[in-house]
């Protein structure tokens, strides 16, 4: 499985990703040329510089041994570039160009002590940084997809399956001890892209979004709070999506059984029931993602029937979007405010919440 893209557009033009992979290109040549013309001692002591290791360790050797491949075998080199070339690109778009070089170096640093820690063998190549570049992109696109190149087809994979499943490989690799590959190196990359990039993220040194894995774990009990109300509670609502019956769930005004209803309590139902097909139609477009379109529905649900025992739960809707989906501070205050006494017990704690949010 080759990886050839992922649907996260870098925000700018990945100079420092394509900078290092020149670097690493020239720094191969070079060593490619030394050990060509070198004798059996130069070489040696060429990589006993170069290499970490710990019987020749040296304080620069942490930065120098990610610049040096195997010169026996390309693929060393080019499945490093590539993999760097695709996830590094977006990482460096909300690390920014000089705190993405930080990272890789230093995630590379890390790996590299940590396989020297653990096993003691020399080791050489870029794998522990790239290693932690993915381990950030998984913090920053938890939803991401890569583009993977599978025999002859290329098949879109979950980011999160295809890091795991090289994670996985190292872990049982490392277990098993397997000679010729740094598996605790990949292994320290990635535990140390994952968790420096969630610190990152935890303490606004790198901004959030709705998307990365730190905010998903935090909106957690929100989201759980939300898809619950979405299918609908014991209180029904307009956040329960249309199903058999739908209809069936509008509340009827107090005309007795058998009774004609007046024309105002007829157009009082009719109105009823386009809100509340309203309503439904919103919440699927909620639940798919469609905030705009939700949005607009609740609206109208609202300005069809503002009197229907469930408007302040869409009242909620409205100003739940608007706080935290389609950011507009003021219209949410004055939707929230105009949330009544109706609301069910088990979305007080929502309201609450979004009025620490919005400081109403």
């Amino acid at each position: 499985m080759i990886p050839l893209g992922t649907d996260q557009q870098a925000r700018r033009t990945p100079v420092a990703t394509a900078g290092i992979i020149a670097l690493t290109v020239a720094a191969f040549l070079v060593e490619m040329t030394v050990l060509r013309r070198a004798d059996e001692a130069t070489a040696a002591r060429f990589e006993n510089a170069l290499a970490l290791s710990r019987a020749h360790f040296a304080w620069w050797q942490p930065l120098t041994y990610q610049f040096l491949h195997d010169p026996g075998s390309l693929w060393h080199l080019l499945g490093n570039m590539l993999f760097l070339w695709v996830f590094g690109a977006p990482v460096e778009g909300r690390l920014g160009r000089p705190g993405f070089l930080a990272f890789y170096l230093a995630g590379g640093a890390v790996a590299g002590l940590a396989h020297l820690a653990l096993n003691g063998a020399p080791v050489i190549g870029a794998s522990g940084a790239v290693s932690a570049v993915t381990g950030a992109f998984i913090v920053l696109c938890p939803r991401a997809r890569v583009a993977m190149l599978l025999w002859f087809s290329i098949i879109p994979v979950p980011a999160l399956l295809v890091v795991a499943l090289y994670f996985a490989l190292d872990l049982f690799g490392a277990l098993g001890a397997r000679g010729g590959v740094a598996h605790l190196a990949h292994l320290g990359g990635t535990l140390f892209g994952v968790g420096v990039t969630a610190v990152l993220l935890a303490t606004g040194m790198v901004k959030r979004t709705d998307l990365d894995m730190v905010f998903l774990i935090k909106q957690w009990r929100r989201r759980t709070e939300m898809r619950d109300a979405l299918r609908g509670t014991r209180a029904g609502g307009p956040w329960e999506s249309a199903g058999a019956g739908g209809d069936a769930r509008v509340a009827a005004l107090p005309v007795g059984v058998g009774a004609t209803a007046s024309p105002n309590q007829a157009d009082a139902l009719a109105a009823r029931r386009v809100a509340k097909r309203l309503a439904d139609e919103a919440g699927a477009a909620f639940q798919r993602g469609d905030f705009a379109a939700a949005l607009e529905g609740f609206r109208g649900a609202l300005a069809k029937a503002p009197d229907a025992p469930d408007a302040d739960q869409t009242r909620m809707m409205v100003a739940l979007i608007l706080a935290r989906k389609l950011p507009d501070a003021a219209a949410a205050r004055a939707a929230l405010a105009a949330v009544g006494t109706a609301l069910p017990a088990h979305l007080e704690p929502l309201r609450a919440a979004l009025r620490q949010e919005l400081g109403a």
